[in-house]
């Protein structure tokens, strides 16, 4: 089974790769130059130019219809996923309740997203962070698009010992109309803005080691994201815009990706993404198998 080729979707994977590379974060925009200054056109050439524009301009707002249109029909057809899931929640559930205790700890179906999120990108996962997911029961997706675009991303518990909120929740919002002021810049629908929700601890956290140094990251501070300084020219905003450019590609990917192939996640038949601790595994082995190779290659020394 470690040897079995992982199960690859190429249809679903060029719609997502299409799809996120419509879904970008906003950049400050760059100082605007003439295009090709050295070049000067005639009068004609202008009123050619002028009415070319105004084609692409009419491109535009056909890229901005057909993206609401796909919206709109992505929102009818969450109910029908909805239904799905309800589906597979109650499987997990009533699994959870006929066999909990009977399988090996954090590997099996009792703790089936917490393993499906430490298959998707195990580096936002501590070892405290692991006793907590392990009360995680499911995760969804809802879909808004009536006044804005939006989608949240929504992480459902059982009644725990560590906070009392029943759902966390994340927001991200899509600005999918062009800039009135610079409509040809237009390149799609971008995730401007996330929000999280604030998490009702039952005791107080403790962020701080004895030294007094940050704790390490954890998969909670998904829910606090940084906010984006107004000012470019802020000291913070060049860190903080990376760390939300990754925020905004981790929302997307949970989404598209994670929780619909969720039980391939699981089964670890997806070769979506790899866990930082296979990597350092797949590294060793091929470098003991290189090793291996140069000791047995015959010395031509006679």
């Amino acid at each position: 089974m470690a040897n079995q080729r992982p199960l690859v979707d190429p249809a679903m994977d060029a719609m997502r790769n299409r799809n996120a590379a419509r879904i970008k974060f906003c950049t400050p925009p760059a100082p605007k130059t003439e295009s090709h200054p050295e070049m000067k056109y005639s009068e004609e050439e202008k009123k050619t130019i002028t009415k070319l524009k105004q084609l692409y301009l009419e491109t535009i707002d056909l890229d901005v219809a057909l993206q609401r249109e796909i919206y709109n029909l992505e929102k009818n057809f969450q109910e029908k996923h909805d239904v799905i899931f309800e589906k597979r929640k109650k499987i997990l559930d009533e699994f959870r309740k006929q066999n909990y205790g009977d399988s090996e700890p954090n590997l099996s179906v009792p703790n089936f997203w917490l393993k499906v999120l430490k298959a998707s990108y195990t580096e936002f996962i501590s070892k405290k962070d692991e006793k907590i997911l392990e009360c995680l029961c499911d995760i969804r997706a809802r879909l808004y698009n009536d006044p804005v675009v939006k989608f949240d991303i929504e992480f459902h518990f059982d009644p725990n010992d560590f906070f009392t909120n029943t759902v966390l929740t994340k927001t991200y919002f899509l600005n999918c109309l062009p800039d009135p002021e610079d409509p040809l810049s237009y390149d799609g629908a971008e995730i401007y803005k996330c929000v999280g929700c604030k998490i009702d601890w039952k005791q107080a956290k403790d962020r701080q080691k004895k030294d007094d140094t940050i704790e390490q990251s954890s998969f909670f501070d998904f829910f606090a994201p940084p906010v984006l300084p107004d000012d470019t020219e802020d000291p913070n905003y060049c860190d903080i815009n990376a760390i939300l450019q990754n925020d905004f590609e981790l929302g997307f990917y949970l989404k598209e990706r994670v929780i619909p192939k969720a039980v391939i996640f699981f089964t670890g038949e997806i070769a979506d993404c790899q866990s930082s601790s296979d990597s350092e595994t797949e590294t060793d082995d091929t470098e003991d198998e290189s090793d291996a190779e140069e000791e047995e290659v015959p010395s031509n020394d006679k």
